[in-house]
């Protein structure tokens, strides 16, 4: 609000988790905020699509005990009793085999292993969930100190294997500190060696907690724009220093603040004139791989596992998340929902391909699962990109985090390369969109 008590315009870029939180926030403070969303749809990478009578994510989500910031906003927009916390089923596939991956005592199982480096890996999961000290792994590469710790083989055949499958050629560059991060997160859902893993979903999908947040905001008469590709940003004539406005294909916004959450190469590609070189190198220096995941509506199980992660370098996916053995087929039409998932460069020919082109490639890697899976079980298929799927976390990726003030002043930044050192998920994107909120109350209240 001005000194007048007229509000101040605040323009919010995406739509997601971060930007619908800032909205809200700010909104709370007496600011007349708008939100732009390119997209048909609310949500950014939690949005959801109807299927099967009900709504599921077009990329797979649930939620972690540790997840605060996202609960405790579940419970502010009053849906916090709508949550179910589920035993979940985590595994790997290597060697031609399933692993449950869930437990230190689990890892102990993991037979491709000799025993002794089954006995260090279970040792350094437990060790690594008890480090809060996460700056002195982030000088290190997660390669060179889990080959300095636990040994080469270790590397080459669990986590190595799994870091290539998530990052590709950039495995080997991945810092420490992202590998804590996963792990961390996962003991949180679980005490001790063999408790079981528990997570949260939402009753009706995520849907109900995108819903939840655009409900509130349009009651307190926030503008929400759907199918507004922001295409360049504005600044004062009188001053070229100081955002004024957000241009789309159709109009001309003023604004007295702009808070974008969208990935760095589509915020360069919107800023105006006036963003130092040092801010611009620090966008360009992080490194995103596209998400890509074939959905599948299957009449039958793939297998026992809800997230199984892919060691075998030879198939050409790094994740198959089947959802329904998380949530119950039951509920979606007594349907097996099983996601595919990739993470790769854009210019990767899978990127573009066809539902049913990656299907084809996939069916027979998808039957060294599961012998009798088969075309005939398919009724369905949908596939599913984001352009900044990932952010690649590299050794001392905190000096290279942009800060959210940006050097136009009234433009903010705050999108999942300034997630750290935890990785990208809604409730650290609850967290930056609460976060942002703060820096621009407290810079419009100077």
């Amino acid at each position: 609000m001005t000194e007048t008590g007229t509000p101040l315009r605040i323009g919010i870029i995406g739509g997601g988790y971060a930007g619908l939180t800032a909205a809200l926030e700010l909104q709370k403070q007496g600011h007349a905020v708008t939100v732009l969303e390119k997209y048909g749809r609310w949500g950014g990478q939690a949005a959801t699509l109807p299927l099967l009578g009900t709504y599921i994510e077009y990329f797979y989500h649930h939620l972690f005990g540790s997840d605060t910031h996202i609960l405790d906003l579940m419970d502010d927009l009053g849906i916090g009793d709508q949550l179910r916390w589920i035993e979940s089923k985590v595994g790997v596939y290597a060697d031609g085999q399933i692993y449950d991956f869930v437990t230190p005592l689990d890892l102990i199982r993991f037979k491709p292993l000799g025993l002794v480096n089954r006995v260090k890996l279970g040792l350094m999961y437990l060790y690594l969930g008890r480090v809060d000290d996460w700056q002195r792994l982030e000088e290190i590469t997660a390669r060179d100190w889990v080959v300095r710790y636990m040994g080469q083989e270790i590397y080459d055949k669990f986590w190595g294997a799994l870091l290539r499958g998530k990052f590709g050629d950039l495995a080997d560059q991945v810092s420490m500190t992202w590998l804590w991060g996963k792990i961390k997160v996962r003991g949180s859902s679980r005490q001790g060696a063999t408790a079981t893993e528990k997570l949260a979903y939402p009753l009706g999908s995520f849907e109900i907690i995108t819903q939840a947040l655009v409900d509130h905001l349009q009651a307190g008469g926030a503008e929400m724009l759907l199918n507004q590709e922001v295409t360049g940003l504005t600044t004062s004539p009188d001053d070229p220093q100081r955002i004024a406005g957000v241009v789309t294909k159709s109009q001309t916004l003023p604004f007295d603040a702009v808070i974008a959450t969208v990935p760095g190469h589509d915020f360069l590609a919107m800023a105006p004139p006036g963003l130092d070189d040092k801010y611009i190198d620090l966008l360009r220096s992080v490194h995103y791989q596209a998400a890509l995941v074939l959905l599948m509506v299957s009449r039958k199980s793939l297998s026992r596992i809800y997230w199984l992660n892919i060691s075998d370098r030879s198939m050409p996916f790094v994740g198959v998340i089947e959802h329904t053995n998380y949530v119950p087929p039951s509920e979606y039409q007594d349907r097996h929902l099983i996601y595919v998932s990739n993470y790769l460069e854009r210019d990767d020919p899978r990127y573009e391909m066809k539902a049913a082109e990656l299907f084809d490639l996939y069916l027979p890697h998808l039957q060294r699962i599961n012998p009798d899976f088969g075309s005939d079980w398919i009724e369905k298929t949908i596939v599913l990109r984001a352009d900044g799927g990932q952010p690649v976390i590299t050794r001392n990726y905190s000096q290279r985090i942009p800060d959210h003030r940006t050097p136009i002043k009234g433009l903010y930044l705050a999108n999942t390369l300034q997630i750290y050192p935890e990785d990208r998920g809604t409730n650290y994107s609850v967290r930056l969109g609460q976060t942002i909120s703060k820096i621009v109350s407290e810079d419009l209240r100077q």
